[in-house]
């Protein structure tokens, strides 16, 4: 019941939000790296991930629930300020930075106690904040993306052999905030998710990465697994950028999913080729993972292969 007014309450927020953002100046024009050719909405991300924000600390036990909250906010608000007037590429690495090491600190600081790791781990939350920023460019494909992860995850967190009922719980939100937003920015895009919602999402979704791997490793790997797609085309381009010379944190549209839509002339034919990959390839193989049947690492290899190819094969033919 309280998913469902959740999810009710975020269509009727992101309803309003398309009525009042074209006077606020929330919209975005299209330009040289875009894909689409008609000025829309952006920011409606704010609506799903600050009431996301809100339902952790009213609705889950999560232990540090508050300050992911508050995180959260933080992270909406600079998502928001950069969607209407832009924050220098410094400024906002420091923000995630922050972010991320403030995550495993405050939340995890029990179960991850070697300073250097948490170190680490607040890099990898940093560029995971930043991944999901730069793979939100097509209709409806990071929204597809966090739907996938939540239903993933949240169902082997409830069936697996190692139950999580906070990681399960922390999904089910995940998924009752986001599900309306896909009505709205299902190609075409009536509304854009922008750095106000793109930022937060990813810097959740380390979250639920983090409580995985606190669960059992082999729920880790299964999360790894879900979110292939976004790390290979992400990690794949920015070494790809970098080796030809070309700055890795200047905008572009080199990411294979961008490259792939202008081939098919639209966001849909890429953002239902993720869904398919999710539900035939990935969901079966982080189950195969939290089973233990195979090698872990065999695993993630196979997980990797079709975003490979996809990778590839957009470069040649893009």
């Amino acid at each position: 019941m309280i998913l469902l007014v959740i999810g009710m309450i975020s269509s009727i927020g992101l309803w309003v939000f398309l009525q009042i953002a074209p006077q606020l100046n929330l919209v975005d024009h299209p330009n040289e790296r875009s894909l689409h050719s008609t000025p829309t909405v952006v920011s409606g991300g704010v609506v799903p991930m600050a009431l996301l924000a809100l339902s952790v600390v009213t609705t889950s036990d999560l232990q540090g629930g508050e300050a992911v909250s508050i995180i959260m906010a933080g992270l909406v608000v600079i998502g928001l300020l950069d969607d209407r007037w832009g924050i220098a590429t410094t400024v906002r690495l420091v923000c995630y930075l922050a972010a991320g090491i403030a995550l495993p600190w405050m939340v995890f600081a029990d179960f991850f106690t070697h300073l250097a790791l948490l170190l680490v781990l607040g890099v990898g939350v940093a560029w995971c904040i930043n991944l999901v920023n730069f793979m939100d460019g097509a209709d409806g494909f990071v929204t597809i993306q966090a739907l996938c992860v939540a239903t993933g995850l949240g169902l082997i967190a409830v069936f697996g052999g190692t139950p999580n009922a906070d990681l399960s719980w922390l999904c089910a939100l995940l998924f009752a905030c986001c599900a309306p937003m896909l009505w709205f920015n299902w190609p075409p895009a009536k509304l854009f998710m922008g750095d106000a919602g793109a930022i937060p999402l990813g810097f959740f979704l380390a979250l639920l990465g983090l409580m995985a791997v606190a669960t059992d490793p082999l729920v880790g790997v299964a999360w790894f697994i879900l979110m292939m797609p976004f790390l290979i085309d992400t990690g794949m381009t920015l070494c790809i950028r970098i080796l030809s010379g070309k700055p890795p944190h200047v905008a572009h549209r080199d990411h294979a999913y961008q490259r792939l839509a202008l081939l098919a002339g639209g966001s849909l034919t890429v953002s239902l080729g993720l869904l398919a990959m999710q539900v035939i390839w990935l969901f079966p193989l982080a189950v195969t993972a939290v089973s233990g049947g195979l090698f872990p690492s065999l695993l993630v290899l196979l997980s990797a292969i079709p975003s490979i190819v996809a990778v590839v094969y957009a470069r040649r033919r893009a």
